[in-house]
């Protein structure tokens, strides 16, 4: 069809702000010792950087660290991925990656250690092919690769602060952890909004996403897991998330979770923003890299698991 417009420039569609990026995420969840830390490494390979970003908050104290470097030429299997004070170590798979972080401000030593499996999402779409794909939202439907996978982990080492209110003091932490690993075409700049968690039990770890895009907001996408040792590694079927009454920062109050996995057990859990134990920043676009700001703030939560009464520790998203 010819139109008038067709000499003019065009709109450039959601699909050109596509970009191949490969992410490690993790969680400090210290609830003993009040610390609590999101580090971000995201490799952005067509733009030739690396880009590190750590938020650590101590005793409500909070940290920040961020840098760039260029993309190295070495990156495809490396042991390791650092800029010369934050260094992330691929120790065993699955299993232990060493995370370190010395700089003005701390000298953080820790391992990530596996409390439960690895789960992949491509999972979730294989134990539920009627719902919508992670994979398609997040690439707009085009087909192209979407990895993504959690696991809930243990976090084991110590700080030493050099700067603040407990500069000089050395912590101890033996704590929860958590941690993502995603590689995609993906624009985050594209999203509308999501929910990302990892929620800790005694007996249970859960971890579960919502994602609205743009191009598709009458089609989100909700998926997860659970891993408890009686019924091992498991897909969810139903993911549900309500958000209710208000809280801080224009947050919910409570965030209620109502799961239902392949084998029909429901697990409902409520997170209580309100009473948070501490939140940081995060920002996975680079500044400048896209039309607006995409915010998104980590909060370290309080959990209630409904059905047994358990209480839980977490991060809402």
């Amino acid at each position: 069809m010819t139109v008038t417009h067709d000499d003019m420039p065009h709109p450039v569609p959601p699909i050109a702000y596509l970009r191949y990026k490969e992410n490690w995420f993790f969680l400090i969840l210290d609830k003993t010792n009040s610390i609590f830390g999101a580090i971000h490494i995201v490799s952005e390979p067509g733009f030739e950087r690396i880009r590190f970003a750590s938020h650590i908050s101590v005793q409500g104290e909070l940290f920040e660290y961020k840098s760039e470097i260029a993309f190295p030429e070495t990156f495809a299997f490396s042991p390791e991925l650092g800029d010369g004070k934050l260094a992330a170590r691929f120790i065993k798979a699955h299993e232990q990656i060493d995370l370190a972080l010395v700089n003005d401000d701390m000298d953080l030593q820790v391992s990530f250690l596996k409390r439960g499996p690895l789960f992949n999402f491509a999972d979730y779409d294989h134990a539920n092919p009627d719902k919508v794909s992670l994979k398609e939202i997040m690439t707009f439907a085009t087909n192209q690769q979407h990895v993504h996978q959690q696991q809930g982990m243990l976090t084991r080492g110590t700080v030493t602060m050099k700067r603040g209110t407990h500069a000089g003091k050395k912590i101890a932490i033996d704590a929860l952890g958590y941690r993502d690993h995603s590689r995609s075409i993906r624009c985050d700049n594209m999203v509308m909004k999501h929910c990302w968690n990892g929620l800790h039990f005694s007996n249970h770890i859960f971890g579960a996403l919502s994602v609205t895009s743009m191009i598709r907001p009458q089609s989100p996408t909700a998926c997860g897991y659970v891993f408890d040792d009686a019924g091992g590694l498991r897909s969810l079927r139903d993911v549900g998330m309500e958000y209710k009454g208000s809280g801080p920062n224009g947050l919910p109050e409570l965030v209620e979770f109502r799961f239902t996995d392949i084998r029909d057990q429901p697990f409902t859990i409520v997170a209580d923003i309100g009473k948070r134990f501490a939140h940081v920043p995060l920002v996975t676009e680079k500044p400048g890299a896209s039309p607006y700001t995409y915010d998104i703030v980590e909060n370290f939560v309080p959990l209630t698991l409904m059905e047994t009464g358990e209480s839980g520790i977490g991060l809402v998203e």
